[in-house]
């Protein structure tokens, strides 16, 4: 196979219902050559037979079984394997929309100076129902040391430059936000981000995700106060508050309606949905509870 565009990189243990959606997206994806790199922490799901039996009839789903020290591990792994130009990394429980990658080549091909792209993106419970529209803000070191990260990793596409100067491996002492360690790295290391405002990928959430462990929290203290947060906690505030304002002025607490396509299997098959009113907030329990609004529907209605 002539060397691919882009070099997907998808961690993943006893995920197979999650993860065949996962590659349907990325198997979706027209116009752009790639490969997509699956490293399965030994699985006891059958996601390792499944991989093998769908890497036989394609060639661009590159999967390896083996033991790792974690997810970012298991991403880093994946791109010492790629050949691609540009290298991303999709979780499991996590999707791009049609033509993403498409469109991503296009943004490098029209900014030559920038070596890492973000997006927006949704968020969607597990069967692919967006509970809200994550529209994000360019990247501002004080608001990221100071408060959370708010590029998605779903979204982030870099230049492959950067693994080969060594400049992207993911630091595996982290197990939880070694996303965020990642981003200021790159940043005080002069890298250019840009901002993309359009909806490219879809972020699963289904209350197992490691952002929402306790751990979280304790690990992206740890990398603040690395990278030179406040010590004083209340004038974080005042990060928390820049980024909100400016959310605000560019429209991104803005309620709005959104058709989009999610794969529903590996083929892919997609279904359609019109999502509407979708705002910028949402919490565990308004997934839980759609869930349970969709269930109940559904006793109500079993033959619709």
């Amino acid at each position: 196979m002539n060397s691919p565009l882009f070099s997907v990189a998808t961690p993943t243990r006893n995920a197979l219902a999650h993860l065949k959606r996962c590659v349907g997206s990325v198997r979706g994806q027209t116009g752009v050559a790639h490969e997509h790199l699956v490293q399965d922490a030994c699985s006891t799901d059958s996601s390792p037979a499944w991989l093998a039996e769908q890497a036989a009839q394609d060639p661009r789903l590159l999967p390896v079984s083996e033991g790792d020290a974690g997810m970012y591990d298991a991403i880093n792994r994946g791109w010492a394997r790629s050949r691609g130009a540009y290298l991303s990394w999709l979780n499991a429980d996590e999707q791009y929309l049609p033509g993403t990658l498409r469109r991503v080549h296009t943004l490098f091909e029209q900014h030559p100076k920038v070596d890492v792209l973000f997006a927006d993106y949704l968020v969607a419970d597990t069967s692919g129902r967006a509970v809200a529209l994550r529209r994000e803000i360019p990247l501002r070191r004080f608001n990221i040391v100071n408060s959370f990260l708010n590029l998605q990793s779903c979204t982030l596409f870099f230049r492959r430059k950067l693994w080969d100067s060594g400049l992207l491996a993911l630091d595996i002492r982290y197990r939880y936000a070694a996303d965020k360690d990642l981003v200021l790295r790159l940043h005080d290391a002069g890298v250019r981000f840009v901002h993309v405002p359009e909806v490219l990928s879809v972020f699963g959430v289904d209350g197992n995700n490691l952002s929402t462990h306790a751990g979280m929290e304790q690990e992206a203290e740890v990398i603040r106060l690395r990278y030179g947060a406040l010590r004083w906690r209340p004038l974080r505030a005042v990060a928390l508050g820049a980024r909100r304002v400016e959310r605000a002025l560019r429209g991104g607490y803005r309620r709005n309606d959104l058709h989009y396509r999610w794969a529903t299997d590996e083929v892919p098959h997609y279904a359609e949905y019109l999502a509407r009113g979708l705002s910028g907030r949402y919490s565990l329990a308004d997934v839980q509870g759609q869930a349970e609004r969709l269930d109940a529907a559904a006793e109500r209605n079993p033959n619709p």
